[in-house]
Order: structure tokens, then C-alpha cells, then sequence
């Protein structure tokens, strides 16, 4: 029996490990991670563990005194909640290095953190006097109170510690112990990164030297074995344009190693930036690939329809409202009844299986139990919080979750610490950039690198060499490494690279690697045959805008009244100019169509108010555009009177007209119709633009609105003129060419009486198509 045991980084080495051995007996040595191996040779009596959300909300308790705020923390459950891993990951660092909290203050010798140094001790003291006084244990706390199992080791002929990172003093003080009841053997290999761990092997008489891999007996300080360690060449290092052209770089390498003969299982996908996962699994159409960091419960049926209920609840809005559509408002109306009260008012647990009720994937639902469960410990916090809060918090922690990857692909996709001393054969590593490689760390919130130095803890670049450790041993343990990043004005390759001696080589053009992910479309030829077809006018009722189409552009003429396509507009939060001056046109309507004529300005502009009101959408937007046309308008109110007052009044609006006029049936709905006494003036509301003639462009002109309204107000009395009101300057502006235009009208219509025939041509002029809605369809986008 083989009764040695080996320590490893973690699970996923253990599994590597066993999956390479290769033992004609069934008797394998004892394989256990770090961390379970430290339980196991400590030993706390009469203490239960703490869990993450008991330990948070104990040390919110011990922040209960004055001086923590001076840290800056706010002590609200919210956002204490978020901020609180700074400062467990603190007193975890102190812990580890067993450096006592109270000799931080002869650090700071020139006492620039002595206020925070103080708070933080004095939390620190509070809190283990709470975990003490109830008799709980946090991991910070362990090395003080411990017991060496001393029997654990006893069974174990050899203890070997796969290092493939750093061991802390707390680490170390436990294996000093072992020593004394069994071989313990230190494997590791020398870079010129972990210098501060070959420093403290230097303190305990080991002399290594970089480049090599060795074995050391720490019962004797000796050292066992030294190798030299080979120098990979096989490195090739692309840089892009774009983070997604990276996806296509990793298909197109996985497709060469494999090629080479390399197997599947022995090609990793390594991330510095874990949120990359989820684009590259859009791509993996094939399944090629196994996520290790799972999939992310944010894409999850359950996290999707409950979130796009709570949206649609917080927002009314045409996205949120689609959103409803999609999945349903039964959740909308159980949520939105509670979604206002206080987290008092409710029964959580019965709540939460009222939601239940709505899902049925399993997976989804054991992980949202979970947190059901684990959150019911923190209701006692949340009172007085609203329902909506409580939502807020849970579903931050839902998207903290993940789901495994079940879906069986071969080449794994990991993160950087998920390559610990495990072995591949190719090796992709895609943003390889400053930002990721290596990563900034947030651990050093509280002390400066100074007095870390000082106290001989470990600095921001101490983690960032240790990183660079980890990056080194993956390349030199792998026989091929495809590196990549993104070369733009806000992103560089790391400077990493120069130190592993790697230069950028770019053997193809970002369009092939482009081409792996999207395939070619043919380029539709929109060299279509003439549409040419019998066409007549003869019982057309020709409106002002049926003209102007066609003397504009007759393909378009074609798609709109011959085929009768019409324009689908996708609906928006953001309404659009024409929505507004249809708001301001149907309260104009809605005033005169009770009272023709005001004398008082007040009076007018109260009711034009109020109607203004009554058409106004619902959303805060609405009412804040309209808010802007009531004060535009109140220029406009001044120029009615005084119109009022000439003796003009308001005789008709909103209209449809329909009159003969050279042989063909002209149509139109005219804004408003003034009369005084027998004369006639037509107007025309204008809230945007609008288009003048002039002497030398008005033989050209395609739109005779006003031409158009006035033939059609003929039957009304004597029409005096027809104008333009223009709203945003509050003018009457009349065609300056009204006889000249009309002759020019006759014209096309007798030129239309003839037609028997049209050839529905493009329109020669491109602007015109630039806001045409059949662009697409005519090969003009």
C-alpha cells in the first residue's frame, strides 16, 4: 500500500494527476488539495465554522462603534455587504503571514495610516471577541487557536508538497510540525518570478537557482533533486483589433494543434479575463469546448425572466414591455403586488415559493434554493428595507453563480490559477494585454507598499511576479503556446511578454481570421430588370403626397401605392419629432373644435394646456417635451389673439376634402381653415421644418401641399391666400408662388391623365434616399 501523501494546488490537478498515472497497481498515492490538507492538520475543539454571510453580518455588529466611520464604510447592510471582502481579505492576509494586527503600528513609521492602523485593530479585537464569545470560527482566527493533528501525520511515510505558488508562514509553521512525524518534500520549480518564496526557502538553507525544478526534504534541508528546466520555443503571438476577432484566432489554433496530432483533452483555453467566457461560447457552435468556470446564471432561464420582470416593474418602457411580452406578466403581477411594501410586510420563504412555482429546470432551481436558503439568515438586517431592495441584493448574488458545464466539449477553457501544476500539450492564451496579465490587485486598500515591505508582508508586486510565475510555468510545461491580444488606442500587449522573450508575429490578415466566424454571405446584386407595368391615374385620388413620392422617386411610388408596403416602425421610448407636433396638432384641434375664436390669452393658453395634457404620452419624457412645447407655444398664444382680434376665426380643422380639378379627383386633410366674413385663409401647422420655393427652383418643386389646400378650400368661400403657421417662431408664412405653382400643378396632372405606362426607375439623386424607408430594398443602404 502506498501511504504517502501528495498535496496539490487543486482539484483540477488532482484530476489531471490521476488521469496521467500510469501504475500496474491498484494502490495510488493519497492525492488532497491544499486547503483540505490544512484542515486536516488543524484541529479547533468546540468551534463551528463560520459561513460567509453569518461572518459578514458578525462584523457588521463589531463595526458598531463611532471611529469606523472615519474607514469610510457606511454601515448600511447594503453596502457594507459589498465592501466587507476588503477587509476580511485584510485581516486573511495578517492571518496567513501570522503577522499580529497590533505590530502594524510600529510599521507605519511615519504614522500615515495610524487612524486607519487603529480602527482597524479595534474591529479586528471586537470581532474575535464575538466569534469567541459564540464560539465560532473564522478562518483569520485559526492560526491562534489550533491544535496540531499530530495523528493525521503519524499514518503518512511521506508528505509532498506540489508548490506551484507560494506558502505562507502559517503554511509553513504547519509543515515545520510535520516534520517532526514524517518526510515532508517540497517539489517546486525556480523562476525569476517567485523570488519571495525562494527567499524564505533561503531563510530555512535552501539555495536554489532560477530555471531549475527541485525537490527539497524539509526534515533535513536538503535538497533531493535538481533539473534543468527546457526552454519552450514553439510560441507564436498575435495582436488584433478587436476582442472578438481573438474567438476566431482560438478556433483556427485548436484546428491547427489538433491537426499536428495533439488530442483534444491536452489543449486548454486560458482566460486572464474570465468575462471573455461567454463570447466564446457564442461561437462554439461545434460544443468543442468545456467551460471550468461554468456558465454564468445570468443566462439562465430562471435569472432571465425574473429580471426582466423586476425591469419591466422599475421601468415602463417599449424594451421592458417587449421584455413582458416574451415571458410572460403572470411573475409581473405576483412581483409588483409586493414590490413596494417593506420586507416586514411579507413572508419571504412563502414568497420565494410562490416564484418557485413559475420555473422547472432543476439545475436553476437548486442553485436558487441555495440562496433562498442562505438569505433567510440576513432577513433580520433587512426589515425595514423595502421588497424592491431585498430583490436588488439577491439578484446580485444569483448572478454570482454559475451553472456547470455539462455539454461535454474536449478542449477545456480555464482561468489562470486552473493551470497550476497541471501539464497540456498546446496552450491558447488570449488577452495577454497590461490590463489583464498581470491583474491588479485590491488587496493593499489599507497599508502602502512601505510598510508591507516593513512588515514583510506581501506587496502588489510580490502577487503580480507570482501571477507572472503561474504564466511562466503554463507556457514552459506546454509543447506549443498561441498567445493574443488586442493593439488598440486603449489596450497594449503586456510587458510581460518582453520579459518571456516573446515577440508579436502576425502571419494572417485580420479579415481571414474574421471568415472563421462569420461565413461569406454573396453579395445580393441589386441589377434587377426594369419594372415597367400598365399604370393609370384616371380613378386615383391624388394627394399632395402621392404626388410628391412620385415625382420624387417612382420605385418608391411602386413599393408604397402599387405594392402597398408599408414602413414598420419599431416603437421607442424616445419620442420622435413627428409624435410630438401630432401631440401639438390634435390639442389645436381639440381647442377650436369648441370655441372658434379667444379674446382672452389666458383663457387660450389654459385650454391649450389641458388638451396639450390630455394627448400626452405616459412616460416622464412625454411629459417633458410637451412641457417644452407649452412654453414654446406661449408666443403662439400672443400672435392668436391678435389674429382673433383682426376678426379671423377658426371655421374648420382637421379635415378631409376631396374636389375635381383638371380632369382628376384631388385629395387632402387641410390643419385648419380660418374665415373672416367671406374670405378664406388655409394654414398649415408646422412644429419642424418645411421647404420654401423660391423664383429659380419653384418650376422644379415636387411638394404643392398648399397648392394642393388651396383648390380644395375653394368650395368654402373666397380664399384669400394659403400659409405655413410656423409653431416654433409663431408666424404665418404664405407660398410666396401659390398661381405659379398651380399652373406648374396643372401641368402634371395632364401629364399624369396620359400615362398608360410607367417605368417604376430608381430615383437618379442618392440623397433622396438617405431616410427612405425602402433603401434596403432598392440596394441604396
Amino acid at each position: 500500500m502506498d501511504n504517502q501523501t501528495i498535496v496539490l494546488p487543486s482539484a483540477r490537478a488532482i484530476r489531471h494527476e490521476q488521469f496521467l498515472t500510469d501504475s500496474q497497481t491498484l494502490f495510488l498515492p493519497n492525492y488532497i488539495t491544499m486547503s483540505d490538507f490544512i484542515s486536516k492538520l488543524c484541529i479547533v475543539k468546540g468551534y463551528k465554522y463560520l459561513d460567509d454571510d453569518s461572518r459578514v453580518l458578525l462584523l457588521l455588529e463589531a463595526s458598531n462603534f463611532k471611529e469606523f466611520e472615519n474607514l469610510q464604510i457606511e454601515r448600511n447592510f447594503f453596502t457594507f455587504t459589498k465592501n466587507s471582502s476588503y477587509i476580511f481579505k485584510f485581516f486573511e492576509e495578517l492571518s496567513a503571514e501570522i503577522y499580529p494586527i497590533e505590530a502594524l503600528s510600529s510599521a507605519d513609521v511615519y504614522a500615515e495610516y495610524e487612524e486607519h492602523i487603529t480602527i482597524l485593530q479595534e474591529l479586528y479585537k471586537r470581532y474575535e471577541k464575538l466569534c469567541n464569545e459564540r464560539k465560532l470560527l473564522d478562518r483569520i482566527f485559526l492560526p491562534s487557536l489550533y491544535t496540531f493533528n499530530a495523528s493525521y501525520v503519524k499514518k503518512e511515510k511521506r508528505i509532498t508538497i506540489v508548490l506551484d505558488g507560494y506558502l505562507t508562514n502559517f503554511e509553513l509553521e504547519l509543515l515545520e510540525k510535520a516534520t517532526a512525524f514524517t518526510e515532508v518534500v517540497i517539489r517546486l520549480n525556480a523562476t525569476q518570478f517567485n523570488t519571495k518564496m525562494l527567499s524564505k526557502l533561503k531563510e530555512l538553507g535552501f539555495e536554489l537557482e532560477a530555471g531549475y525544478e527541485y525537490e527539497l526534504l524539509l526534515n533535513t534541508r536538503e535538497v533531493l533533486t535538481k533539473s534543468k528546466r527546457e526552454k519552450l520555443h514553439n510560441i507564436s503571438c498575435n495582436s488584433f483589433s478587436e476582442p472578438l476577432l481573438q474567438v476566431a484566432f482560438i478556433k483556427e489554433k485548436i484546428y491547427e494543434f489538433v491537426s499536428k496530432g495533439h488530442r483534444a483533452e491536452n489543449i486548454a483555453v486560458v482566460l486572464p479575463n474570465e468575462s471573455m467566457a461567454e463570447m466564446i461560447r457564442t461561437f462554439d457552435d461545434k460544443a468543442n469546448l468545456n467551460f471550468a468556470m461554468g456558465e454564468s446564471f445570468k443566462t439562465s432561464k430562471l435569472y432571465t425572466k425574473l429580471n426582466a420582470t423586476l425591469k419591466a416593474i422599475e421601468q415602463d418602457s417599449k424594451e421592458n414591455e417587449a421584455r413582458i411580452e416574451r415571458v410572460g406578466d403572470e411573475l409581473y403581477l405576483l412581483l409588483h403586488a409586493h414590490y413596494y411594501k417593506k420586507v416586514a410586510e411579507i413572508d419571504f420563504a412563502a414568497f420565494m415559493e410562490q416564484i418557485k412555482v413559475f420555473f422547472s429546470a432543476k439545475q436553476e432551481l437548486r442553485i436558487f434554493e441555495e440562496e433562498v436558503y442562505k438569505f433567510e439568515k440576513l432577513l433580520s438586517f433587512m426589515q425595514e428595507m423595502s421588497v424592491k431592495s431585498l430583490f436588488n441584493i439577491f439578484m446580485q448574488r444569483l448572478a454570482s453563480r454559475s451553472i456547470d458545464d455539462v455539454r461535454g466539449g474536449k478542449v477545456t477553457v480555464m482561468g489562470v490559477l486552473e493551470t497550476r501544476s497541471v501539464q497540456f500539450d498546446a496552450v491558447i492564451i488570449i488577452d495577454f494585454d497590461d490590463k489583464n496579465v498581470p491583474k491588479r490587485s485590491d488587496k493593499d486598500m489599507f497599508l502602502n507598499t512601505k510598510i508591507r515591505e516593513i512588515a514583510k508582508l506581501p506587496t502588489m508586486s510580490d502577487r503580480e511576479n507570482l501571477q507572472k510565475h503561474y504564466y511562466e510555468m503554463l507556457i514552459s510545461r506546454s509543447k506549443e503556446v498561441a498567445i493574443s491580444f488586442v493593439s488598440s488606442s486603449e489596450s497594449s500587449g503586456s510587458r510581460f511578454l518582453k520579459q518571456l522573450g516573446i515577440s508579436e508575429e502576425n502571419e494572417h490578415s485580420e479579415n481571414e481570421f474574421a471568415a472563421i466566424l462569420f461565413q461569406k454571405m454573396p453579395k445580393i446584386s441589386f441589377e434587377e430588370k426594369e419594372i415597367i407595368q400598365e399604370y393609370s391615374f384616371k380613378d386615383v385620388a391624388l394627394s399632395a403626397t402621392r404626388l410628391k413620392t412620385y415625382l420624387s422617386c417612382k420605385r418608391k411610388y411602386y413599393h408604397k401605392y402599387v405594392q402597398n408596403i408599408q414602413n414598420h416602425e419599431i416603437p421607442k421610448d424616445m419620442p420622435q419629432e413627428y409624435e410630438i407636433g401630432n401631440v401639438v396638432h390634435r390639442a389645436l384641434k381639440e381647442v377650436y373644435s369648441k370655441k372658434s375664436r379667444y379674446v382672452d390669452a389666458r383663457e387660450l393658453k389654459r385650454d391649450l394646456d389641458a388638451a396639450l395634457d390630455m394627448f400626452c404620452g405616459n412616460s416622464e419624457l412625454d411629459k417633458y417635451l410637451v412641457a417644452m412645447q407649452k412654453r414654446r407655444l406661449d408666443a403662439f398664444v400672443y400672435k392668436e389673439i391678435e389674429r382673433f382680434g383682426e376678426g379671423w376665426s377658426v371655421y374648420r380643422t382637421e379635415e378631409l376634402f376631396k374636389e375635381p380639378f383638371c380632369g382628376m379627383t384631388i385629395a387632402g386633410q387641410i390643419d385648419r381653415v380660418d374665415k373672416k366674413e367671406n374670405l378664406i385663409e388655409v394654414l398649415d401647422y408646422k412644429t419642424g421644418s418645411y421647404t420654401l420655393n423660391n423664383k429659380n427652383n419653384f418650376m422644379d418643386a415636387t411638394d404643392f401641399q398648399l397648392e394642393f389646400y388651396y383648390l380644395l378650400a375653394g368650395g368654402l368661400g373666397n380664399v384669400q391666400g394659403c400659409a405655413f403657421y410656423d409653431l416654433r417662431e409663431s408666424k404665418i408664412v404664405p407660398e410666396a408662388f401659390l398661381q405659379e405653382k398651380i399652373e406648374v400643378l396643372k401641368s402634371h396632372i395632364k401629364d399624369l391623365l396620359m400615362v398608360e405606362e410607367i417605368n417604376f426607375e430608381k430615383c437618379e439623386d442618392t440623397k433622396t434616399c438617405l431616410f427612405c424607408e425602402y433603401r434596403v430594398m432598392c440596394g441604396r443602404e
